[in-house]
């Protein structure tokens, strides 16, 4: 029996408090909301939930939050870039499909996008969610942690060996790779971590480890550490944590047979570091949810991460879209 199935029935004690506080519950009223609550709401690092919204309401809120902000723009160029994406569709104005799963599949904890794409809103609309699990899980992070010094950023980089790329090439490595070129271009300081396919003849793509950086909080407007996807992905430990957290939780689905890690862990492939963190540290309260059709949630992406637990195959339909800023 492999080592995630053998944690299965949580020998890992959950520390991370859950808190009903830190949610802020409005209700649509034909299309409207307390736009001012929910704004102060956002300051205060509560997560919104706005009940019986329709999808073009919840389309019209997003965009209001994001517009407040500043952060239209942004919200408008990721929606864009959902239409163009191969493992997203674009669902509504605003908002996109969410990762694909197989069965008894979790998605772990993380926020979405990377330290370069600045992602600063999150935003999950729920269609429906009939199934026996797929509860979503906000978890807030703890700034006063020490733990994140043991994190660091994977980022893709190119070796192109003294090639000039053309504007085509540079175009594909942002939109399959997001890579940047010149940004991601490899030194000599970089610490790989591992080799990946490239796409384009005589370039090179590396997987480098870089230190963790705090980004500022346009909501909060304050610095913060961040658990982005291209940290919390890629490491080894992380993706233990989260399966400890959610067998102490009782909220795995455990499978009929047994099955390997790759098959339970939505981001099991991409795991190729140990960070040795206390997974538990890193967070200072969580929200767990079973949205329902017509749920809107909204938070900041910097301060909270999203995940999912599983779900057994065939029990119902959960069908959520996500929109980021």
């Amino acid at each position: 029996m492999n080592n995630l199935t053998k944690k299965a029935n949580g020998e890992s004690a959950n520390t991370i408090p859950e808190d009903e506080d830190r949610l802020f519950i409005l209700n649509n009223q034909n299309g409207h909301i307390d736009m001012e609550a929910a704004l102060s709401a956002l300051r205060q690092d509560k997560v919104i939930l706005i009940q019986n919204t329709a999808p073009t309401s919840a389309d019209r809120i997003v965009f209001s939050i994001a517009q407040a902000f500043g952060l239209d723009k942004k919200l408008e160029a990721e929606a864009g870039f959902a239409s163009v994406s191969e493992h997203r569709k674009r669902i509504g104005k605003y908002f996109m499909s969410v990762n694909k799963r197989d069965d008894y599949q979790f998605i772990p904890a993380h926020s979405e996008g990377r330290h370069s794409t600045n992602m600063q809103l999150a935003a999950f609309y729920s269609v429906e969610n009939t199934t026996d699990g797929g509860e979503t899980i906000l978890l807030n992070t703890n700034q006063y942690s020490s733990e994140w010094e043991k994190l660091g950023e994977i980022v893709g980089k190119f070796d192109i060996s003294g090639r000039t790329l053309s504007p085509h090439e540079i175009t594909q490595a942002r939109l399959l790779f997001n890579v940047r070129i010149p940004d991601d271009l490899l030194s000599t300081q970089d610490q790989i971590i591992s080799e990946d396919s490239s796409p384009l003849p005589g370039v090179k793509r590396f997987n480098v480890l870089e230190k963790l950086q705090k980004m500022h909080s346009v909501i909060l407007d304050r610095e913060l550490y961040v658990y982005w996807d291209s940290v919390a992905s890629y490491d080894k430990d992380s993706g233990q944590g989260y399966f400890d957290f959610l067998a102490s939780t009782g909220l795995f689905k455990a499978p009929s047979s047994s099955m390997l890690p790759e098959h339970l862990d939505n981001a099991y492939d991409r795991r190729i570091w140990s960070s040795g963190i206390n997974y538990n540290s890193l967070f200072a309260a969580k929200i767990t949810r079973k949205l329902v059709s017509g749920d809107l949630v909204v938070m900041n992406n910097l301060s909270w991460v999203h995940s999912t637990n599983n779900w057994t195959p065939n029990s119902g339909t959960r069908k959520v879209a996500a929109a980021f800023a």
